[in-house]
């Protein structure tokens, strides 16, 4: 069909080109109201054929939307698990419950992969603490000095080796002025030494005090510190904290 199209406008435009001919031998005149108007139709014949050719897009295009109205207004009278492609009702909520399944089998397994990995990476921190008591006293410190207040912004003052009254480092941070005692212990931490260090810290004036020990402290220790301005840090605070 569009080669017989094509053949015709040939045809045509050879037709009009050989009357050209035959009117310029007959008169110039003529020739040239011959030539405006065939340009003039040719011109027509241009805009017509955009004009055409613009139509059938657009009726394409209508065809389609009308198409798919009609194929979501039929979607919105289907059910459900014909919709997501499934055979039956029963095999649709078989599939939507396993993967209910799935998600919560998956989570379950995130979580204890994430509760093994914080256990191991824990126990490992805390054989690291055990490395601690191998420091001397004034070696423990410095490494809490180091490893715990001036990573947390404090400034920090060791204090004389002896004769320092309970206080091993002088911490201040802004407005707030405190003291820690620093314990390289491997056993309890009792109430006894706890409540000597809240006695330092009403002499000294402080408004907290930071009582750090590789050991544990003792159910009576920390009884005694609760609702006091008393920082308790044992070896699992500073296993999951501090490492």
């Amino acid at each position: 069909m569009q080669s017989m199209n094509i053949f015709s406008g040939f045809i045509l435009y050879v037709f009009l080109f050989a009357l050209g001919i035959y009117i310029l031998n007959k008169s110039s005149i003529l020739f040239l109201l011959y030539f405006v108007v065939i340009v003039t139709y040719l011109r027509w014949i241009g805009k017509r054929k955009i004009e055409i050719r613009e139509q059938i897009k657009r009726e394409i295009v209508e065809k389609e939307h009308l198409t798919l109205d009609r194929h979501n207004k039929k979607l919105k009278h289907l059910p459900i698990w014909k919709k997501a492609g499934y055979l039956s009702n029963t095999e649709y909520l078989a599939e939507k419950e396993r993967k209910i399944r799935k998600k919560e089998q998956d989570f379950l397994l995130s979580r204890s992969y994430r509760k093994r990995s914080r256990h191991v990476s824990f126990m490992k921190n805390l054989r690291t603490v055990d490395n601690l008591l191998t420091l001397t006293p004034i070696e423990f410190e410095r490494w809490v000095k180091s490893n715990i207040f001036e990573k947390e912004g404090w400034r920090v003052t060791e204090t004389k080796v002896t004769g320092d009254g309970g206080i091993d480092l002088v911490l201040d941070k802004k407005d707030e002025h405190s003291i820690s005692q620093c314990k390289r212990y491997k056993n309890t931490i009792g109430e006894p030494l706890v409540r000597d260090f809240y006695g330092t810290m009403i002499s000294e004036g402080v408004t907290r005090g930071y009582f750090v020990t590789t050991g544990l402290f003792s159910l009576s220790a920390l009884k005694f510190a609760e609702n006091k301005p008393i920082e308790i840090i044992d070896r699992r605070v500073i296993a999951q904290k501090y490492l």
